[in-house]
């Protein structure tokens, strides 16, 4: 389909699928803290009055591991400290599966066009996604670069480059978003119903009053 298969060598770069990648899952309301050679669990408020761990601390963290689809830049990739992972997750998660080809087409491109949030990924059987998948660009995962650079034997692969071009974009589009008030030109009747529609409130403009 579209990815590429990639020796162990190769250097990491943006669209590199990886399986296994630890999450961490962090509640401040609910952190276990190691105090001498006993776990106390506290929120973080409470963890961070004390002044000695200002400094920082030992705490005990759920880790779970998942799929994840490098997003840092290629030139940050070879050289940076860190590097950031969306997680990936099944497709069946996000949308109800389709029972026909026509209702799959209907439902992946409209995904694709709306929801930018998630990036497709098609199953293969030989590179390791047996089920449909996506990438959630709102979960990050930072790793250390050297600590993914070891886990290369864990990199499925790459997304080809037409996927890729179509995943850069994706990106782009995503974290370039900003909230605007889409509804400024409406005259007062319209905006009546567009307040109908939108599950959030929306105040009018002085001229729309």
């Amino acid at each position: 389909m579209i990815y590429d298969r990639l020796d162990v060598a190769e250097p990491i770069r943006q669209g590199d699928i990886f399986r296994d990648v630890p999450r961490v899952d962090l509640s401040t309301s609910q952190i276990s803290v190691a105090d001498d050679d006993a776990i106390r669990t506290m929120t973080w408020e409470d963890a961070i009055a004390d002044p000695v761990r200002k400094a920082g601390f030992a705490a005990v963290l759920p880790l779970k591991p998942v799929h994840a689809i490098v997003i840092t830049q290629n030139c940050d990739a070879v050289r940076g400290e860190f590097v950031s992972l969306c997680q990936i997750d099944m497709f069946s998660s996000i949308a109800t599966p389709a029972n026909s080809a026509k209702k799959w087409k209907s439902l992946i491109v409209r995904h694709t066009r709306e929801n930018l949030r998630y990036f497709y990924l098609p199953a293969d059987h030989a590179f390791g996604f047996p089920d449909r998948m996506a990438a959630d660009l709102r979960v990050l995962i930072r790793v250390s670069r050297q600590d993914l650079e070891r886990m290369r034997s864990r990199r499925l692969g790459r997304l080809n480059s037409l996927a890729y071009e179509h995943f850069r974009e994706t990106i782009a589009q995503f974290f370039r978003r900003y909230p605007y008030d889409e509804w400024y030109s409406l005259t007062p009747e319209e905006l009546e119903e567009y307040q109908k529609d939108c599950p959030e409130p929306v105040h009018p403009f002085p001229w729309q009053e």
